[in-house]
């Protein structure tokens, strides 16, 4: 069965240091950023085949400041078994988050990224509010879905894991989840000593050395990566619509064949299936960046 990463918006209240909204708004400046929000019903029309799991994320904006968030959610609870909300949580009152539990099951999920402890984490999520973030969490626990903790490790915070990993206990918080980062820059003053993502060897040998020899571990394989950007376009996944990779593919090029509004799923995964067929052969860079094995 098929799942979905889908972004409903790009709209973010952070500035976190190696996202890639950050970096290209220092690289291009806002007034090439697009604030986009998902249309609703043409992702309606567009979902033409049954969902396991919708992970709602993505790559430039924090999923919950769609205009029309709870109406979103509604949607997809017709069309999908699981929802699992990645998002920071600042900003939004106790009055939403109880409307936003009168839309939710037990199957699904709200993960509140959140790295370090209160004191510290703001670090690098950047304009973050823990005050908000806890009316949100009470909430939540007491709402139907699963909640889990979502902690990446950097060097400010490492020493902080076993101290926020109390704190989500105590909050009631079902599941605190470690997530090592590969996003990295080359002497990076951020990373950690520990703790550090499975594609860091790879990112870095390409980064450093420019290798790209390395065999292919496509994370797209069974079909759980389908991604469904802000603006309305299709990609095999979050990593190839990536900004440094997206432009010079051939998702961009021939985007106007992967608009949602003027097709469905089945036909994109049938895109999909004919890309995958060659992905050893043809290695696109951002399969090579991000799904390389050594």
């Amino acid at each position: 069965m098929v799942s979905l990463h889908i972004e409903p918006t790009s709209r973010c209240t952070l500035a976190c240091p190696r996202c890639e909204r950050t970096t290209f708004l220092e690289k291009f400046g806002k007034n090439k950023f697009s604030i986009d929000d998902l249309d609703i019903d043409e992702l309606k029309n567009f979902l033409d085949i049954p969902l396991n799991e919708v992970a709602l994320s993505g790559n430039v904006g924090d999923p919950i400041y769609h205009r029309e968030f709870i109406k979103f959610v509604k949607m997809l609870v017709s069309k999908c078994q699981r929802i699992v909300i990645v998002t920071n949580g600042s900003y939004k009152t106790q009055k939403w988050w109880k409307s936003l539990n009168n839309v939710l099951r037990p199957s699904d999920e709200i993960a509140f990224s959140i790295d370090g402890i209160p004191e510290n984490f703001t670090e690098y999520r950047i304009n973050a509010d823990w005050d908000s973030i806890l009316t949100g969490i009470k909430e939540c626990v007491a709402g139907p879905a699963t909640t889990s903790w979502k902690y990446i490790p950097f060097s400010f915070n490492e020493n902080n894991i076993n101290q926020a990993r109390q704190l989500s206990e105590s909050l009631g918080i079902d599941k605190f989840l470690l997530m090592g980062s590969d996003r990295w820059l080359v002497n990076d003053p951020l990373r950690p000593t520990t703790h550090i993502g499975s594609r860091d060897t790879v990112q870095q040998l390409y980064k450093k050395e420019g290798i790209d020899n390395f065999d292919l571990e496509p994370l797209c394989k069974n079909n759980d990566q389908h991604y469904i950007s802000a603006n309305g376009y299709y990609a095999p996944c979050c990593f190839s619509k990536h900004y440094e990779f997206y432009y010079k593919s051939i998702w961009w090029k021939n985007k106007d064949t992967h608009n949602i509004k003027t097709t469905k799923l089945s036909e994109q995964i049938r895109h999909f299936d004919k890309f995958y067929s060659t992905i050893h052969t043809s290695r696109p860079d951002y399969c090579v960046f991000n799904c390389g094995k050594c």
